[in-house]
C-alpha cells in the first residue's frame, strides 16, 4: 500500500488579505493627504516670495528718488490720516507723483502721458499711504517719507491669495535749514 500524505499548504487567509489590504489603504490615504498639503504650502510660499520680490523693487525705485529729491507734499499727522499720494522734487526728472489708482501703484512726471505702473502685474496694491514729517524748514527734523502698503497677489482662490503689510521708511539726504 502506498501511503499519500496530504501536504497541508502554508499561506494568508482571505481574511488577512483584507485586513492588510484595508491598513495599506489607509496609510496611501494618510501620505497622500500629506503630499497634497505640501503642495499647497510650497504654493503659498512661492506666492509670498513673488509679492515680496515685486514690492522690494518697486519700493527700492521710489526710495531711491526720495532719497535725492525735496518731498513737496506738506507733513501729515500719521498713522491716523496718512497722504494717499506723494510728490517730490526730484533734481534731474523734476516733479513726480507717486499716487494709487485701482491696485496700481502709478509713478507721473511732468508732460503729458508719462505715467507708468511701478508693481508688476500679478501684484496688487490693495492700500497705500505716506507719512511725511520733517518737511518744515524750522522743524529741525530730517525729512523723511514713511511708505505704508497693504499688497497681495489677487489670485480669485482665497486658500492662495497672499496678502502683505509692508512699511519701510526714507529719509531724505538734503537736511532742511
Amino acid at each position: 500500500m502506498i501511503n499519500h500524505k496530504i501536504q497541508k499548504s502554508s499561506g494568508f487567509t482571505i481574511m488577512e488579505l483584507i485586513v492588510v489590504i484595508a491598513l495599506s489603504s489607509g496609510v496611501f490615504a494618510i501620505a497622500a493627504g500629506v503630499f497634497v498639503q505640501a503642495i499647497k504650502m510650497q504654493r503659498r510660499a512661492f506666492f509670498i516670495q513673488k509679492v515680496q520680490e515685486n514690492i522690494g523693487f518697486a519700493l527700492e525705485s521710489m526710495a531711491k528718488e526720495i532719497r535725492v529729491s525735496s518731498i513737496s507734499t506738506g507733513n501729515t499727522t500719521c498713522p491716523s490720516a496718512p497722504a494717499q499720494s506723494l510728490s517730490i522734487n526730484h533734481p534731474v526728472n523734476g516733479n513726480i507723483d507717486y499716487f494709487l489708482s485701482g491696485t496700481d501703484l502709478h509713478r507721473r512726471l511732468p508732460g503729458p502721458g508719462i505715467d507708468t505702473v511701478v508693481n508688476s502685474i500679478g501684484t496688487q496694491i490693495n492700500r497705500m499711504g505716506f507719512c511725511i514729517s520733517g518737511n518744515f524748514a524750522d522743524d529741525k527734523i530730517q525729512p523723511r517719507v514713511t511708505i505704508l502698503l497693504t499688497v497681495s497677489n489677487g489670485h480669485p482662490n482665497p486658500d492662495q491669495n497672499i496678502s502683505i503689510d509692508i512699511q519701510t521708511t526714507v529719509s531724505q539726504r538734503l537736511l532742511s535749514d
